[in-house]
């Protein structure tokens, strides 16, 4: 058995508190001791002490010692007292321990079940909630209200009317290719290229194991060290505590050196062909263009030489030129089929995104006529 320590308890009738547990009475108002709960000063029973930290741990000398019981405290079923474990008789009112149903800790545990099914049955006090300020509400739908105007306007167009067709125009590009030889170099040979040279070049290098070489390579690991002892304190029953000792082991990092087996790798180099060719292709030289301000849109002549090709005809843009009345002036494109519906001297409605983006030839209803896009 562990060193035991001095216990406490109040008195449930006058208060007095801090009374040994080795004293059956309360010294202020005679009270036997009864349903009482032992407590320890400065340390409660589910405390933990190191070696080193027990200067406040209050020990019971050996004659205080041989007079504490082994087993719990026994409760007369008469008078509800507390008596010691070798007492035969209830101290108070003298009834037999023959005729006692429960201990100290049957008692306490009735006690902390009684408290805890009286504080679940108490209802729940309601917390009054602070009343909230309702300005930062409104200023959040004010914000709201003022994002989602801001993106509907964003979101909409705008439509400038009279706007005085002035030129329109039109340009047309073809590219012309010439059959062209080209000498060139690579690791392949092309279809339809003709070898003028070959050689043998280093393509790339690989990584291929060469032998294996031991190194030394420290290492740590957790050994134990000693063992470290602790103190918890369990409640007797009877006025006292016993100090339980208890140990934990300590550990420290160890360092060692191992020799481990790593592998070296040298760089081989792995060669391949290398050609020198020539090739001929068809290249881009020259543009033949034309263009116009009329609707007589046409292609340009391209001349051909006996080694030119023409090439794709699809170089073409087709454009107008707006003023409005404070003589602002924007042109825009669009397609070849719209375009020919325009001429010098018509009045348009011009209707574009706040964004940006798309833009439309619009009728006097704001309906879409031809798309268009400014240049």
């Amino acid at each position: 058995m562990g060193k035991l320590v001095m216990g406490y308890w109040d008195c449930p009738v006058c208060g007095n508190q801090g009374i040994a547990g080795n004293v059956m009475n309360c010294p202020s108002c005679g009270r036997a001791r009864g349903d009482v709960k032992f407590y320890m000063k400065g340390a409660g029973e589910d405390t933990v002490r190191e070696e080193n930290d027990r200067e406040d741990i209050e020990y019971l000398n050996t004659q205080q010692a041989e007079q504490i019981g082994k087993n719990p405290d026994w409760y007369c079923s008469f008078c509800n007292s507390l008596n010691k474990d070798n007492a035969a008789f209830c101290s108070n009112c003298g009834a037999s321990r023959e005729s006692s149903e429960s201990n100290y800790f049957d008692q306490l545990k009735k006690r902390q079940e009684k408290e805890a099914a009286e504080k679940a049955a108490q209802p729940q006090a309601r917390t009054q909630q602070p009343q909230k300020s309702k300005r930062p509400l409104l200023f959040l739908l004010a914000l709201v209200l003022i994002v989602v105007a801001l993106f509907s306007y964003l979101n909409g167009n705008s439509t400038r009317g009279n706007q005085l067709v002035t030129d329109i125009a039109w340009n047309r590009a073809i590219p012309v290719e010439q059959y062209l030889e080209f000498q060139e170099e690579g690791w392949t040979l092309p279809s339809g290229a003709t070898e003028i040279s070959q050689s043998q070049k280093i393509h790339h290098y690989d990584q291929v194991l060469s032998h294996y070489e031991n190194v030394e390579v420290q290492r740590s690991r957790q050994v134990l060290d000693h063992y470290e002892t602790y103190y918890t304190y369990s409640d007797l029953g009877n006025g006292a505590f016993e100090e339980v000792a208890h140990e934990r082991p300590v550990y420290k990092t160890e360092y060692y050196t191992e020799t481990e087996s790593r592998p070296v790798y040298v760089s081989v180099p792995r060669m391949s062909t290398w050609y020198v060719y020539s090739i001929w292709r068809w290249t881009q030289t020259r543009t033949a263009t034309a263009s116009g301000s009329d609707h007589e849109a046409a292609w340009p002549e391209t001349n051909l030489a006996e080694d030119e090709r023409e090439g794709s005809r699809r170089a073409e843009e087709y454009t107008f030129t707006v003023r409005d009345e404070k003589e602002n002036r924007s042109t825009w494109s669009l397609s070849e089929e719209d375009w020919r519906k325009i001429n010098p001297g018509d009045t348009l409605n011009i209707t574009t995104r706040r964004t940006g983006g798309n833009a439309w030839i619009t009728d006097e209803k704001g309906n879409q006529l031809y798309q268009i896009e400014r240049k």
